[in-house]
């Protein structure tokens, strides 16, 4: 059973399930501007879906989707909506089993790759005591972030570009959806033709991020982490790559859990992971 608190959270923030995006948007803003919008977004999506299957010159994988983040990110409206539709089950899923794990979060709370900070205020309404903040690229995301956090009138988060980081370190690292953008890919359509790469290709791979996740971690601290995987070779990697960066597995916290993501099925890893003492 959802625990009531999650409910209670997402009802306030206006998250809702939404079949179809495209009734939503003429519904909330009318036939003309709604079909505007409608066409915009998929404008952008099939951009971002072209450059993700065929590569886009020099441009890396991180940034092949921002135009569409930013749009989708116009207003606060605009993104609870497409949240709505996209990630409502998502969030249910995800809320759940930071719940279950409470206990991981301590101190300073660091949620990379934020968003609209939906995730990030429910953490700090969650733990007034904690001090929580939500970096992420997309400024328009920081911008409604910030709005949102005022709306709920949760004064120990804040928000800002994930390049303002400033390279403090944190008791508690969220980290969810953010490696596939940041892990060096071959374009999709390269990927579905060449042979799967081995835990140890694979290891490589993700060695890189994997630092930079670590190095946001104190010694003892905690990694949250909700990646799109199955659990397979490169997930495996993935781990291996945490492993070698001093991110060791916390016995028990694993978990796999699959949703419908938009119009797709999804399945996500979980686990919790301490940093070594250094």
């Amino acid at each position: 059973m959802l625990d009531l608190r999650i409910k209670e959270y997402l009802s306030r923030v206006g998250i809702r399930k939404i079949s179809e995006l495209d009734t939503a948007l003429i519904e909330t803003y009318g036939q003309e501007e709604g079909e505007n919008h409608i066409d915009q977004m998929t404008k952008l999506f099939d951009l971002s879906e072209e450059r993700l299957m065929y590569g886009s010159k020099d441009m890396p994988y991180l940034h092949r989707q921002e135009e569409l983040v930013d749009y989708v990110n116009q207003s606060m409206k605009m993104s609870i909506l497409a949240a709505s539709f996209y990630d409502y089950v998502f969030f249910r899923r995800v809320m759940d089993y930071l719940l279950k794990y409470e206990r991981y979060w301590t101190g300073d709370i660091l949620d990379i790759g934020c968003g609209n900070g939906i995730l990030a205020c429910f953490l700090a309404m969650l733990h007034p005591e904690s001090s929580v903040t939500g970096l992420d690229l997309s400024r328009n995301a920081v911008s409604v972030a910030e709005e949102l956090a005022g709306s709920l009138s949760a004064e120990n988060v804040h928000f800002a570009c994930a390049k303002e980081s400033g390279g403090r370190t944190y008791d508690t690292l969220f980290s969810c959806r953010t490696v596939h953008e940041n892990v060096v890919w071959r374009p999709l359509i390269e990927e579905s033709k060449a042979a799967p790469l081995s835990t140890e290709e694979q290891t490589k791979r993700h060695e890189e991020y994997a630092k930079t996740l670590s190095a946001f971690v104190k010694p003892q601290g905690y990694l949250i982490s909700v990646e799109r995987y199955e659990d397979d070779s490169a997930y495996a990697g993935f781990l291996c790559a945490l492993t070698g960066a001093g991110l060791c597995t916390v016995k028990g916290t694993r978990m796999q859990f699959s949703c419908k993501n938009g119009d797709e099925m999804a399945v996500f890893q979980t686990a919790v992971f301490q940093q070594a003492e250094m």
